[in-house]
C-alpha cells in the first residue's frame, strides 16, 4: 500500500531538517565529510492517530554559490510540487519574509497544490504575533511551531492528517504483479518497457495515475497482468558536486511503496554505485522483491570467464543482500528480457509463498540441534517453536526463552538456513524472535 507523501520546502535555515527530524522522531543525521552537507536519507514514515505518511525534507542537500543557491531552491519546489501530495511551505517566523520565501510562494500559486504555510521558531506564546505577516503571501492561515522545542506539534500534525485525509493519494487496485522499474538516467529503463510492450502488443490499457504520475503500462505475459510502473530515472543533478548524489526521491519512493516487486537497472559499463548500493537498500528495507538487471551486456568484450569476474565484483558490493540475483542482459539486441520477466516472477511468488509450520519446525528444529544459539552470560537460549506469520514478506516468529539474547549473527545464520532450504531468492526474510 503506497502511502500519501508530504514534503516539506523551504528556503535553507529555515529549521526544515530539525521539523523533519521532530515529526519522524530522529536525533540525529550522518553528515558527508565535507562541512554542511547532510547524507543522511531524507524521508522517513510518521504515524499520527492512526494515518501513516511519508515525510520528505526536500532541502537535504544545498550548495554554497548564491547564484546555484537560487536554482537549487527553485528545483527543490519543483520536485515536490510535482511529486507530493500535500506541500509543507516552511518559513521562519523570526526572520520574516523574505524576497526568496516570496518566489517560492508565487511558485505555489501558480501550481495549485495543496499547501501548509507553517511558521516555524515560534518558541514562545509571545512570538506568535510574529506568524500574522505571513498573511502577505496568500497561502491561507499560517501555522506556527517551533520546530526545535517541539511547541505545537501535535496540532500540527493534525492539520497534516486532515490534509492527507482530504487530498492524500489514492491507490488504485490492480489485479495482478506490480514491477517497479528504476535505476539512474540512460540505463535503458524506458527502452525495456517499451521493447516489452511492442513486443508482445498486448497493451490491455495506458492507466493514467494522479496527474503527477507517469503512466503506468499494463503488460498480459503467460497469461498474467503486470503492470510496468514508469519511474523518473535518479538523477545526478547538477547542483550536486563529486560524491554527493541527489535524485527524485519522492517519485522513488512511491514507485517502491507501489511495487510487489522492483528491478533495479544499472548500466553494466558504469558498474554498481554507491547511490545504487544505497537504494537497494531502501527497497530491502520496505520488503519488497528484488532483483538486478545489468544492462547493455552486448557492449562489453567478454569470454566464458567474464560474466563470473562481473558477479564476483558485485556480489562484494552487495555485502549482506547477497540474495538478490543478478541478470545480465542487452535491452538493444532483445537479450533475455523475458526470462528477467520470468525471474521478477518467481520472486512475486516467493514472497507469497508460505512454509507448513510441522515442516518448518522439523527443520529449524534439526538446525538448532546441531549448531546451538550461543550462550550469553551464562544463560542457555532455547529455540522452543517458529511459525510462519501471515504478511506481503515472509515473516518468521522464533519462540524462545530468552529473546533479547540472541545476537546478530546467529540470526543471520538461521535466515542463511532458511534461504539455503527454501531458496527466496530475491526476497527480503524478517526473523521475529518472541517470548514463549
Amino acid at each position: 500500500m503506497a502511502e500519501s507523501i508530504v514534503a516539506i520546502v523551504g528556503r535553507p535555515n529555515v529549521g526544515k531538517s530539525t521539523l523533519f527530524n521532530r515529526l519522524t522522531g530522529r536525533r540525529q543525521a550522518i553528515v558527508d565529510d565535507r562541512p554542511g552537507v547532510t547524507r543522511d536519507r531524507n524521508y522517513g514514515n510518521v504515524e499520527w492517530n492512526g494515518t501513516m505518511f511519508v515525510l520528505v525534507d526536500t532541502g537535504g542537500y544545498m550548495p554554497e554559490s548564491e547564484d546555484l543557491m537560487d536554482k537549487a531552491i527553485k528545483e527543490q519546489v519543483e520536485i515536490a510540487m510535482e511529486d507530493a501530495d500535500v506541500l509543507i511551505f516552511l518559513v521562519d517566523g523570526q526572520t520574516g519574509i523574505t524576497e526568496t520565501d516570496l518566489q517560492i510562494a508565487r511558485m505555489l500559486h501558480r501550481s495549485q497544490r495543496h499547501v501548509i504555510l507553517t511558521v516555524n521558531k515560534i518558541d514562545t506564546q509571545d512570538l506568535e504575533v510574529n506568524a500574522s505577516e505571513f498573511y502577505n503571501l496568500g497561502l491561507g492561515d499560517p501555522v506556527p511551531v517551533s520546530a526545535m522545542k517541539g511547541r505545537g506539534s501535535g496540532d500540527f500534525l493534525d492539520i497534516i492528517v486532515e490534509r492527507v485525509k482530504k487530498h492524500g493519494y489514492e491507490e488504485k487496485v490492480f489485479d495482478g504483479i506490480q514491477l517497479a522499474i528504476i535505476g539512474k538516467e540512460n540505463v535503458g529503463k524506458s527502452s525495456l518497457v517499451n521493447t516489452l510492450l511492442n513486443q508482445q502488443r498486448s497493451i490491455v490499457t495506458d492507466i493514467p495515475g494522479t496527474t503527477r504520475d507517469s503512466v503506468d503500462s499494463v503488460l498480459k505475459y503467460k497469461n498474467k497482468n503486470y503492470l510496468l510502473i514508469d519511474t523518473a530515472g535518479l538523477k545526478k543533478r547538477a547542483k550536486i558536486k563529486e560524491n554527493i548524489l541527489f535524485y527524485s526521491t519522492l517519485r522513488t519512493q512511491r514507485s517502491i511503496q507501489r511495487a510487489d516487486v522492483v528491478i533495479y537497472m544499472v548500466d553494466v559499463n558504469e558498474g554498481i554505485s554507491r547511490q545504487d548500493i544505497a537504494m537497494l537498500g531502501e527497497v530491502v528495507r520496505q520488503r519488497k522483491g528484488l532483483m538486478l538487471l545489468l544492462n547493455k551486456w552486448d557492449l562489453i568484450e567478454k569470454d566464458d570467464k567474464t560474466i563470473y569476474a562481473y558477479q564476483e565484483e558485485i556480489s562484494m558490493k552487495l555485502g549482506q543482500m547477497q540474495f538478490i540475483p543478478q541478470m545480465f542482459v542487452s535491452v538493444l539486441e532483445k537479450k533475455r528480457l523475458y526470462k528477467a520477466l520470468d525471474k521478477a516472477t518467481a520472486i512475486y511468488e516467493d514472497l507469497r509463498r508460505r512454509i507448513p509450520t510441522s515442516e518448518l519446525n522439523d527443520f529449524i528444529a534439526a538446525t538448532v540441534q546441531k549448531t546451538m544459539p550461543p550462550a550469553v552470560k551464562g544463560k542457555e537460549i532455547k529455540i522452543t517453536y517458529v511459525t510462519q506469520i501471515p504478511a506481503r514478506y515472509p515473516l518468521f516468529a522464533f519462540f524462545c526463552n530468552h529473546p533479547k539474547l540472541i545476537t546478530e549473527n546467529y540470526r543471520r545464520f538461521l535466515e542463511n538456513r532458511i534461504r539455503e532450504q527454501y531458496s527466496f531468492e530475491g526476497v527480503p526474510i524478517v526473523l521475529s524472535f518472541r517470548k514463549k
